[in-house]
């Protein structure tokens, strides 16, 4: 039966092997124990092959296992081959052999071969060596590895674990010392976490824990910085015979300061990797950002220009009559026009609703001009609440000469001109009970009399009203006629406000932007991006009129190239800055200085460059804004 030879510390020893695998190391679980400082817990196997050759294998131990000299992870051995765990030296022997016999001395191992972790505990001097590790690398790690070596150089023969507390209530070990390098968290006595959780308040003492069965002697001590516990040091006797002194008890509390230090200064050094790396992450995010709304704005221009241009040149066979010159591709401006093609040539009065700025005469007009109307007569329109009573008989009928004083020669009415044609009745919820009266006369007889006239007069008109008045409720009120509603109200358009059809706002601003460029000579004039942007998101209570207007103003005041968001209304300038700066990748710094810059010329603007007064509305000193006037380069004079 093959034999293996142990040689170490002056001693021999045979063992025999048995099993097809025999396991070597420190650990008393093994086959065979060796006692030397260099070995592992589980150091190495020697396992028989099928064909009775032997081969031995390192497990992956900390200080390794040699050969002639020679690290090997695992390799055929015969018999009479000798190899090497730290001093003690073991030779493989057939039965046969003369295993009692004494083999050379131990072969020596090459420098550059031997592992980089140091050996054995040698004293304090290699112990302090051990903490230049931290001060050469700038990294949490190595602090609390650093830690670890320190202690277990000061004292031998044990086994050391630092655990740091990351969350303020648990233990999570994060350094060792002398361990095996395979699994050394596996190797921590079973009730290592409910102890050393234990030593996380702030009244926490030193733990020390006799041998006992099979568990070492052992000793918990907490590391403090401060007012709190930061972790927990654990140290454990590796050796079968000895307790942990007293002494040496109060020299790993002594240590455990020094410790404290590193474990702070771990701490700290990973508070500070994860700020570096959640701005990182910050600025990647708001990049990302950036580039994704940079996408969405140039999908959304590419969307609206493919509007613009289906809007261009589709073909609308549903509609019977052009409707070019209303701009709207909404459902709700489509369900407009179908119903403009049913109604344009039946003799019946229209009324349409809408807010102010809607387009309520575009509507009424597109109705006489596709009508056969359009080729027998006018298109009159009047906008009732423009005139008072006085003037509005005599708008409506007209007057004959020497009718009152000034009435100089005949004069037509609108009625009149409007013999064959359409008469259109803008805010016709604005006229007087009167004239309500009257109006209502004419739409029942067909027929008018100028003032001071003595004959009537048929006429052919087809009459428009419009409001952005609730006549229902105005005629519940007493307000307006019933009779006169039922005559007016018999076919009704509701026109949907601009907000209610954004779909049609950019089209909208490119015709406008267009027409108003080309008239100002200037039809290659640019928009910045980010005023687009604002308009799209505007609620625009006066509806297209706003919109045309500010569009009008925008192009007036621009300098003939680009229409800058400085030109926009004080409503419309804080969302166009935003999109230009996200467009340009403008910073917080640049957004905090053109918000300061606008308030500046607004509170300016209000005073009349009373700089006083502009200053005590901005909250400033005189001194205070001529400074930052200065700063932004507005004159402060």
């Amino acid at each position: 039966m093959p034999f293996l030879v142990v040689e170490e510390k002056g001693t021999k020893n045979h063992f025999q092997l048995a099993a097809a695998e025999t396991s070597i190391g420190r650990a008393p679980d093994n086959t065979i124990m060796v006692g030397d400082e260099k070995a592992s817990r589980h150091h190495c196997v020697l396992a028989q092959q099928a064909d009775k050759t032997w081969v031995l294998r390192d497990l992956k131990s900390r200080n390794g296992t040699f050969m002639r000299g020679e690290p090997v992870l695992e390799t055929r051995i015969n018999f009479g081959d000798s190899f090497q765990i730290g001093n003690a030296r073991l030779t493989l022997f057939s039965e046969e052999s003369s295993a009692f016999e004494t083999k050379n001395a131990l072969e020596p191992i090459r420098e550059s071969a031997l592992p980089a972790a140091p050996a054995a505990p040698v004293g304090v001097a290699e112990a302090l060596a051990s903490l230049s590790r931290a001060v050469n690398e700038d990294a949490p790690q190595p602090y609390l590895e650093c830690a670890a070596q320190f202690v277990g150089r000061l004292i031998p023969g044990v086994r050391i674990a630092v655990a740091v507390s990351d969350d303020g209530s648990n233990a999570n070990p994060r350094a060792y010392f002398n361990f095996i390098s395979g699994t050394p968290s596996n190797e921590l006595p079973p009730n290592f976490l409910a102890t050393a959780n234990k030593l996380l308040t702030p009244r926490a003492k030193t733990q020390v824990k006799p041998r006992s069965g099979d568990m070492p002697p052992c000793v918990y001590v907490p590391l403090r910085c401060g007012e709190r516990v930061a972790g927990v040091l654990y140290v454990e006797r590796e050796s079968k015979e000895g307790e942990i002194t007293p002494t040496q008890v109060s020299l790993l509390e002594h240590a455990a300061n020094l410790v404290s230090v590193l474990v702070g200064a771990a701490a700290s050094r990973n508070g500070d990797e994860l700020l570096r790396q959640r701005i990182a992450t910050l600025e990647g995010e708001a990049g990302g950002l950036r580039k994704e709304l940079e996408a969405r704005l140039d999908l959304q221009t590419a969307e609206l220009t493919a509007m613009r241009m289906e809007a261009e040149t589709r073909e609308r066979p549903a509609l019977q009559h052009d409707y070019s010159s209303i701009i709207g591709q909404s459902p709700g401006m489509q369900e407009v026009f179908r119903m403009l093609d049913k109604v344009t040539n039946l003799p019946v009065p229209v009324l349409i609703l809408g807010d102010p700025g809607t387009g309520k005469e575009l509507i009424a007009r597109a109705l006489h001009y596709n009508s056969s109307r359009a080729k027998t007569g006018r298109f009159v329109a009047e906008n009732c609440a423009a005139l008072p009573d006085t003037l509005f008989e005599s708008e409506l009928f007209g007057y004959v000469k020497g009718a009152f004083t000034g009435a100089d020669r005949d004069k037509a009415g609108l009625f009149a001109m409007a013999d064959g044609g359409t008469i259109f009745l803008d805010e016709i919820g604005e006229i007087s009970p009167s004239m309500q009266a009257k109006l209502l006369r004419v739409l029942e007889e067909g027929e008018i009399r100028p003032i001071g006239g003595k004959a009537a007069r048929k006429v052919d008109f087809r009459l428009v009203c419009a409001t952005n008045k609730d006549l229902a409720e105005q005629v519940r009120k007493g307000l307006f006629r019933q009779d006169l509603y039922f005559r007016i109200n018999v076919v009704t358009f509701r026109l949907p406000a601009l907000r209610e059809r954004r779909e049609d706002i950019a089209l909208l601003v490119d015709h406008f932007f267009k027409q108003f460029a080309r008239e100002a000579g200037n039809p290659a004039m640019k928009m910045d991006r980010g005023v687009l942007r604002a308009m799209m998101n505007h609620a625009w209570p006066g509806n297209v009129r706003e919109l045309e207007n500010e569009i009008k103003k925008m192009v007036a005041l621009s300098d003939g190239k680009k229409v800058d968001v400085a030109l926009l209304s004080p409503q419309l300038r804080q969302i166009a800055e935003e999109e230009s700066l996200s467009e340009t990748g403008g910073s917080l710094k640049d957004l905090v200085e053109g918000v300061e810059k606008r308030k500046i010329l607004d509170a300016l603007e209000r005073t009349k460059g009373n700089k006083s007064r502009a200053a005590e509305i901005l909250g400033l000193s005189r001194l205070g804004l001529r400074k930052k006037m200065e700063r932004y380069g507005l004159s402060p004079d």
